[in-house]
């Protein structure tokens, strides 16, 4: 019994610390993070969108320096809102954007005879 003096417990001790770490980390990282509560309280005002004023000129300005358009909102030298400064893509894409917003507005106000003038190109409905 000479070669059993003793058992050496090192390298069995090294593996059971590296197999504890590797299943703890997959533990730790498989968990899904929940909400603490997900009740709201309190109360919401919400947000009410109201068309500029007369008194609000709106306006686009071309600056040649800077090859760039500028938006700004003023109540006589006053500006309002700081000024937007766009590319020209930027630009025609803005221009293009709040012309098919009027241009469908107009024929929804055809539609619904807000506007009597634009109910002449609207298309005949067809019964069959």
């Amino acid at each position: 019994m000479k070669h059993l003096k003793y058992f050496n417990f090192v390298p069995l001790l090294k593996c059971a610390i590296l197999l504890f770490a590797l299943l703890a980390s997959n533990t730790i990282l498989a968990q899904d993070e929940t909400p603490a509560d997900s009740t709201k309280t309190g109360f919401t005002l919400g947000n009410l969108k109201f068309p500029n004023p007369n008194s609000i000129v709106s306006k686009y300005t071309y600056d040649q320096l800077l090859d760039r358009y500028i938006y700004t909102e003023k109540i006589g030298d006053l500006n309002t809102i700081y000024p937007l400064v766009l590319t020209r893509e930027e630009y025609q894409e803005l221009v293009l954007r709040e012309q098919m917003k009027e241009y469908f507005k107009s024929k929804s106000d055809a539609v619904n005879g807000k506007n009597q003038d634009q109910q002449g190109n609207l298309l005949p409905i067809f019964y069959v």
